[in-house]
């Protein structure tokens, strides 16, 4: 089965990536005057409350609504250069959107609000963060052994403790198909070298399990087939431990880190008008809160309640990836395939796998 997941991944990088795009979830109403068409990697589940509060403001306004993985994403955009479809591209692999930008992908956006935005959350005005979330562990209470890791080294540490209860019940990326799996994985060998080689050696010689997308992670820790998740999306994670009681988000307390999810409008996009009204409103006070409230994202601008779940109380550092050009060394192409390679090698993944 994993041989043939990557041949869909080099499949998916190719041309016929179109082909993988799925069908769009429409909002608004049929005779709406105008379309705006959202090419995203975010779960529906997460932005439909956001979707349909903007209709429900702008009436003249349909959306086009496309769940499109990070990796697939990235080169979807490229691949509609000459005629873009989407008008607002949305993703939280930050580096492969700061890569667009760069190569000229991208185009220029300036408004009131986004001019009163932290220069820390923008990028030439191109480039736009919207929600800054942990990258968390989610763990299995009930099948768990032991107790529960409190961060990479003690969750070394039961691996190497629990070698049975731990084999083939671990799942992270697979970072040849998903580019939020690949940020991840790249900025916790910088963050931590010595722990992040020792901890993928471990996840190695016990079978981790690699997947493309977060939600099959989360599936899989919940019905119990993994013990843990590690790297997931924290505004996915939470939702789900906050309606299943067997699960347990765990904020890694050597150090958390801290992703942006970032919008950009294409060179050439149809309507850049109302791509325009709708990043404003991502970023309004509305649109925040309502992440917060409601349990969809953790807004870059959340109320500063400790208790609540949707600001980041992580119990030691954070480490913020920085939307800037430093991210574009990870994906030099070079590079790129060196990691990839590594990481193959230590999780003892051939690359026909």
């Amino acid at each position: 089965m994993r041989q043939i997941v990557f041949w869909l991944a080099i499949f998916v990088c190719g041309s016929p990536i179109s082909l993988l795009a799925a069908d769009p979830v429409w909002f608004g109403k049929d005779d709406a005057p105008r379309v705006l068409n959202i090419n995203s990697a975010m779960d529906l589940a997460s932005f439909e409350p956001i979707l349909t509060e903007f209709v429900t403001l702008h009436p003249d306004i349909r959306v086009a609504y496309r769940d499109v993985n990070t990796l697939e994403l990235y080169h979807l955009t490229i691949k509609e250069q000459k005629k873009p479809i989407a008008s607002l591209v949305i993703s939280s692999a930050m580096d492969l959107q700061l890569k667009l930008v760069n190569d000229g992908y991208a185009q220029s956006y300036q408004s009131g609000v986004t001019d009163q935005l932290s220069e820390r959350f923008k990028w030439r005005n191109q480039l736009f963060a919207f929600s800054l979330e942990p990258i968390v562990m989610l763990a299995n209470k009930k099948a768990f052994p032991g107790n529960l890791p409190e961060d990479r080294q003690s969750l070394l540490q039961t691996i190497r403790q629990n070698e049975k209860a731990m084999t083939k019940r671990i799942g992270t990326y697979d970072i040849r198909q998903s580019g939020v799996g690949y940020l991840l994985a790249s900025q916790d060998a910088r963050q931590a070298d010595v722990t992040w080689g020792r901890l993928l050696e471990a996840l190695g010689s016990h079978d981790v399990q690699t997947y493309c997308c977060t939600h099959d992670i989360i599936d899989d820790v919940a019905s119990g087939k993994l013990v843990l998740g590690y790297n997931l999306l924290g505004s996915y994670a939470s939702q789900r431990a906050r309606d299943d009681d067997r699960l347990k988000m765990i904020l890694p307390k050597d150090y958390t880190l801290m992703l942006m999810r970032v919008a950009l409008i294409p060179k050439g996009a149809p309507n850049i008008q109302d791509a325009g009204v709708f990043l404003d409103f991502l970023l309004s006070d509305k649109a925040q809160k309502m992440m917060q409230t409601q349990g969809l994202l953790f807004p870059i601008q959340p109320d500063t309640n400790p208790n609540d779940p949707y600001v980041v109380n992580a119990p030691g550092p954070t480490g913020e990836i920085e939307l800037d050009q430093q991210l574009l060394v990870g994906r030099d192409y070079a590079k790129q395939k060196r990691f990839i390679r590594n990481w193959e090698m230590a999780l003892e993944i051939s690359e026909e796998d």
